[in-house]
């Protein structure tokens, strides 16, 4: 019996690049036409992940590289491994994310890339937010578009992962610790939920689950005020493709009605048409027909950036 998809062996080629993050590299997905690319799509995952640990993407390169309207763009797709990938995630901070997305851009325009579009999964959503921000403020080079796949509030995620009371007495003890000026400090306590089990700093803790930290994009409790910010940021187009049936999304949140929100506060023509669930979808897209229909979505929306 053949190996799953997921479990093929597949080729990249190796990039080095200056960055902050010393040694760095980025991973071109080798496919037949990513040779003479002219275009790129940067896939950046979320919490946990690192280089090659979300198999979609690799659906989405295949699909570039064979179907007649994937070809006809000229993209090839990169993966990086930042200083937050894997479980290094708990003592970084977004703002690192962002210096090291800057330093792969620059990297790309050297090599003559026309069109670069960042394609977010999960807590690369909130990096790609973090990064419009940046763009906007001309502290970081711009790219040519944005693609939010499975955006999700990690506070409203894990909330309710927590044993009764230890989610306030967690967010209580990380605040205590950032105003004694121990942000950077690993917190330590009992009863974290799995999903926090590596090492966090206070302040990453807080950014995660607090309320208006720095990872709290996409909340359902959030103010217009910090949304007109956040989604007002984007000067370019942005596609938004939540999972249907994401398991991290709590049953009680109405997640057409939540995207639905965040477009008003997008510039007119920012906001693309073709957003929408991703059917059938699991948090990754593991579902080989949902990975196809987001790849068309993702091809068409390339597409409107020509």
């Amino acid at each position: 019996m053949p190996p799953p998809p997921e479990m093929t062996p597949f080729s990249v080629t190796v990039h080095p690049y200056d960055s902050p993050t010393r040694n760095s590299c980025s991973y071109e997905l080798v496919t037949a036409t990513s040779p003479t690319a002219k275009n790129a799509i940067v896939f950046i995952g979320g919490l946990t992940d690192g280089p090659h640990t979300v198999p979609s993407i690799r659906t989405i390169a295949h699909q570039l590289a064979t179907t007649e309207a994937g070809k006809a763009l000229g993209y090839s797709v990169f993966e990086l491994r930042m200083s937050s990938s894997f479980t290094a995630f708990g003592y970084k901070r977004l703002t690192d994310d962002v210096a090291d997305l800057s330093a792969l851009v620059k990297y790309l325009r050297g090599l003559g890339r026309e069109k670069i579009v960042f394609l977010g999964h999960s807590t690369g959503c909130q990096d790609s937010m973090e990064y419009a921000k940046f763009v906007s403020k001309g502290q970081s080079p711009a790219v040519d578009g944005f693609i939010l796949q499975g955006p999700v509030s990690d506070r409203e995620a894990m909330a309710p992962a927590f044993q009764p009371g230890m989610y306030e007495k967690t967010l209580a003890a990380a605040e205590k610790m950032i105003k004694e000026g121990r942000e950077n400090e690993i917190i330590h306590l009992e009863g974290m939920p799995e999903m926090l089990e590596s090492p966090h700093t206070a302040y990453r803790l807080h950014s995660l689950i607090g309320k208006n930290g720095d990872d709290d994009y996409f909340s359902t409790d959030l103010p217009d005020e910090r949304l007109a910010a956040s989604w007002g940021a984007f000067n370019k187009p942005v596609l938004v493709l939540p999972s249907g049936k994401d398991e991290y999304v709590p049953q009680t949140i109405d997640v057409p009605a939540n995207i639905a929100r965040w477009k008003t506060f997008c510039a007119t023509g920012i906001y693309s048409d073709l957003s929408g669930l991703i059917p059938g979808a699991s948090h990754s897209v593991e579902q080989p027909d949902s990975q196809l229909w987001m790849a068309d979505r993702v091809i068409r929306f390339l597409a409107s950036l020509q």
